[in-house]
């Protein structure tokens, strides 16, 4: 302490900078210290020849062996009583400082739900260097691997027990969308597990001896695993007339959308779903008819709606093909559209299925690009039609409701798309999992209550090794909706 007192009543001239560096690490080694100190303090708690029971077992302290300790304030060297069962000194050791202090595999439990943090919002190399900077070390790889495979092992049971939030007003929302993620292939995965082949020549042997095969248009797949994304509010009307989501909550998984929907019901029970607390119960969702039939499942009584901008690109996708190959008809194009929204969102899907279908009737079978003409507006009235009945965008105004998922589309974007669809990255399914579910808890605003829920239980511990990879090949298991 008086050398950072010092530091700072120098007589010298100094800048700011270096006094602030200087302290910062000055902190540092007086937390290790201290650290030092405290270990050493419980260390006395289990002198040799201590006998104490564990599980019914009889234990004897036999002595103390070194180890370095990982501490927020950085690597702390001691040494940690050893216990053995009396009578049988060949079984396995035991460490009861260790168990005691809940130091799970070696590390302070604030350092192991740092690491999990801060990995759920950066990749994992940027994350040890921030700990550098930040603390003047960090975890090995493998570690950081094992901490986040073991707390994200923990998200999944903290989200299905959190606290319901307070407030729900009596419109419930339910809304569900799905995004990519890179997946580490079968065949990169035997790839990457195969010796190197030893290096000979530069740069130009290399690739004029064995030159890659361009990949050719749609054989560019990044071997993506879809996430299932649910959310979760309620509806409030602000003072404009607009609906605002009140108490949003996440909850996403890459095993399935039925695994998603499941998680969900059960979220919405808990929220109320099924008594007389909510008045009306909404359902907002892409095209793909996976959704719906979920829906009618889990959520039949729900007042459903296909998203409006989904609807808006499909009219969009129309006028583009109407007056495909020309340039000077932009601003037609745009009257077009906007009349068709207007009506669209009036109510009359009559009149723009009239309006499609008579621009097929007048779009020849042959001719340049009639056939992809037909196709767009055939697939388009077909697509409306279908879902006739999850349209009434006038009447759901009306009543309240949204009717767009700009909230799930938001979602998904900032819930995978920033953190798990990065270039470069390939994911096995494990870990994959581990990750979004810890950046449900951190998107939800739950990651305090997320660490006291940790230090709660007493069979907390690191996994000894990380998780193996897990492949994804080919063809997802649900496709994106449409």
């Amino acid at each position: 302490m008086r050398q950072l007192v010092a530091l700072v009543d120098r007589e010298s001239p100094q800048t700011s900078t270096e006094v602030e560096l200087a302290l910062w690490s000055g902190v540092l080694q007086l937390g290790v210290a201290l650290m030092t100190l405290f270990f050493a303090h419980q260390a006395r708690r289990w002198p040799t020849g201590l006998r104490y029971d564990m599980g019914g077992i009889a234990y004897e302290v036999v002595g103390d062996e070194p180890v370095e300790l990982g501490t927020r304030f950085g690597k702390v060297s001691t040494q940690q009583p050893v216990g053995r069962v009396v009578g049988r000194p060949r079984e396995r050791r035991d460490f009861p400082m260790v168990r005691a202090l809940r130091l799970p595999g070696g590390f302070t439990l604030p350092v192991v739900t740092l690491v999990a943090k801060f990995c759920a919002l950066m990749a994992f190399a940027p994350t040890r260097q921030v700990l550098r900077d930040l603390f003047e070390w960090a975890p090995a790889p493998r570690s950081v691997l094992r901490m986040i495979d073991t707390v994200g092992a923990y998200a999944r049971d903290f989200l299905d027990q959190a606290a319901v939030p307070d407030g729900d007003t009596d419109v419930l929302l339910i809304t569900v969308d799905a995004k990519g993620a890179p997946a580490i292939s079968s065949a990169e995965h035997a790839r990457r597990r195969q010796p190197h082949r030893k290096k000979t020549g530069g740069l130009r042997q290399k690739k004029s001896g064995s030159p890659k095969k361009r990949r050719g248009p749609g054989k560019k797949s990044k071997n993506a695993k879809m996430a299932a994304v649910g959310v979760i509010c309620t509806l409030k009307v602000d003072d404009s007339g607009n609906a605002r989501p009140v108490n949003k909550r996440i909850y996403a998984t890459f095993k399935s959308y039925r695994a998603l929907f499941v998680w969900l019901k059960a979220e919405a029970v808990r929220r109320g779903y099924g008594t007389t607390k909510f008045k009306k119960v909404q359902f907002v969702a892409d095209g793909a008819d996976t959704l719906w039939d979920l829906q009618q499942e889990f959520f039949p009584d729900a007042e459903v709606c296909l998203d409006w901008v989904h609807a808006v690109e499909k009219l969009w996708a129309c006028g583009k093909a109407i007056n495909r190959g020309s340039r000077t008809k932009r601003k037609p194009l745009e009257t077009w559209v906007h009349q068709q929204k207007k009506l669209l969102r009036h109510g009359r899907l009559s009149d723009v299925l009239a309006t499609l279908q008579t621009a097929l009737d007048r779009t020849p079978v042959t001719g340049p690009g009639n056939k992809f003409r037909r196709k767009v507006l055939e697939a388009t009235i077909k697509h409306f039609t279908k879902n006739r009945a999850r349209m009434r965008y006038r009447r759901l105004r009306q009543q309240g409701l949204v009717i767009g998922s700009g909230l799930i589309e938001g979602t998904v974007r900032h819930l995978v798309g920033m953190r798990l669809d990065g270039p470069g990255m390939r994911w096995g399914k494990a870990r994959a999992e581990s990750v979004l579910l810890l950046r449900c808890v951190l998107l939800n605003g739950l990651w305090a209550d997320f660490e006291s829920y940790l230090a709660s239980l007493e069979s907390f511990r690191l996994i000894p090794k990380p998780v193996p990879t897990v492949t994804h090949d080919a063809k997802p298991q649900m496709k994106k909706a449409a």
